[in-house]
């Protein structure tokens, strides 16, 4: 999300059934994208860290079967889905993020076709699951080890940094600008 020559990236590890990231994710994300994505200061590149249940890893490869089917026509229906999804939140490992539960909320949200995210889930499941396991095993070797996570990078600088869990918008606002004037 944002623009590719944005001067700060902020790589951010989720969990769908995270409750932390749905805290994140209601709260100090709008502010961000409003503040600093639409006005091209930051890119926000999703990373899927599904470690609190087999649901998780179901909701991780959804999102990218999401992500395949709307990418060059409807990018923004991706993003309807994905908040759907945080809003529609219950607790970890109740099942409301099983295969059939997270098929009737995408048939709910407009530009996605559950039909098409069904077929990509069936054919492509191992697939996507061996490069979501590879980005895991490249977080762990990072120390990340849970949710949500964020490193700023200022790729001119070469400079990073690192805030961990649903922190409120004015340390991701102070931490922007450390990275941007790094």
């Amino acid at each position: 999300m944002g623009a590719l020559d944005a001067p700060v990236d902020i790589y951010y590890w989720t969990d769908y059934q995270c409750p932390f990231c749905r805290q994140f994710e209601q709260n100090a994300f709008p502010k961000i994208i409003r503040n600093y994505v639409q006005a091209g200061t930051v890119r926000v590149v999703f990373l899927e860290y599904p470690y609190i249940g087999e649901a998780s890893m179901t909701a991780a490869v959804m999102d990218r079967c999401v992500w395949r089917q709307v990418r060059n026509d409807s990018p923004k229906a991706y993003w309807r889905w994905h908040s759907t999804l945080f809003d529609k939140q219950g607790s970890e490992n109740e099942g409301w993020a099983s295969k059939a539960n997270l098929l009737d909320i995408t048939r709910d949200v407009d530009g996605v076709d559950a039909s098409a995210v069904e077929s990509c889930l069936n054919e492509s499941r191992s697939d996507i699951e061996t490069r979501i396991n590879e980005e895991m095993n490249q977080a762990v070797r990072l120390g990340i080890r849970g949710t949500p996570v964020f490193i700023l990078y200022n790729r001119d600088a070469d400079a990073a940094g690192k805030l961990v869990g649903a922190q409120p918008y004015s340390r991701f606002d102070a931490a922007i600008t450390r990275a941007k004037n790094a």
